[in-house]
């Protein structure tokens, strides 16, 4: 895997494979890294590419954070590496971004995912994420975290994989003010942005992903974004929100399942 960084600050990663582009778009926390497991199983069949949003990781802020920066970076990512055109998937808030792209820039796209998303924040939703907000603002970022986590990944999961033998400790190393206003500002983002709307439009081949044990974006969600999007494929599975992590193999087969057929 090789990183890059654009001339307008953008850093990611891209896997060497030779075969069809595919752009992996993350979610609220906007790091490439969340996709890195993915990228090996696909990269031997697949050119795989992956970035940090503005503003998060190695990437650097430019102006507010907003779904139209996103998409702007994105952009920025394929200019660079001189592709056209690519599959583009998009996880959670990545979701969004891909929505856009596909309603703003459908010719740069050459089909379509969207995996853990949503059409709209509905009322539950919105809680949530104010919710976490709440928690980030007012106990900090380790409690913002572990809550993320406990919402994020399935009970065996967390289990083995993330908790400790001790309780949490809450007085470890926190983020900066900086640090916690660029989150609780993509919070807002997320929140305040909706396609619904106009995705009757989209016009591309549509694979829609969601997990029946999301208790961050319910399946719900996945099922009506499938509705709006015309002749879109809908697969359910398992893996809590974080599914591509979880259930990693699973999920790849999926996307080299939905992309083999085109």
């Amino acid at each position: 895997m090789k990183s890059f960084v654009t001339d307008a600050g953008v850093a990611g990663s891209i896997t060497a494979g030779n075969g069809p582009a595919i752009l992996l778009i993350s979610g609220l926390g906007g790091r490439g890294s969340f996709w890195h497991q993915v990228m090996e199983i696909l990269s031997p069949t697949f050119r795989t590419i992956t970035f940090d949003h503005p503003g998060v990781g190695e990437s650097k802020r430019v102006g507010q954070q907003s779904i139209p920066n996103v998409v702007t970076a994105a952009l920025d990512v394929l200019d660079t590496l001189e592709i056209d055109r690519a599959t583009i998937v998009g996880h959670s808030t990545g979701s969004l971004v891909a929505q856009a792209i596909a309603l703003e820039f459908p010719r740069r796209c050459r089909q379509l995912v969207l995996s853990g998303g949503w059409a709209r924040p509905d009322r539950r939703f919105r809680d949530c994420f104010v919710l976490r907000k709440q928690v980030l603002v007012k106990a900090g970022s380790v409690a913002y975290g572990l809550l993320s986590d406990l919402l994020a990944y399935p009970n065996a999961w967390y289990n083995n994989a993330i908790a400790q033998p001790q309780q949490p400790a809450f007085d470890g190393a926190q983020q900066t003010d900086a640090e916690i206003e660029i989150v609780a500002d993509r919070i807002d983002m997320l929140l305040k942005y909706s396609r619904i709307d106009e995705l009757h439009k989209v016009d591309l081949r549509t694979l829609v992903i969601g997990a029946l044990d999301d208790i961050v974006v319910p399946i719900e969600h996945s099922r009506e974004l499938a509705s709006l999007i015309p002749g879109s494929l809908l697969v359910e599975m398992n893996g809590g929100h974080f599914f591509p992590k979880v259930e990693t193999e699973q999920y790849a087969r999926y996307l080299i399942e939905f992309m083999g057929e085109s």
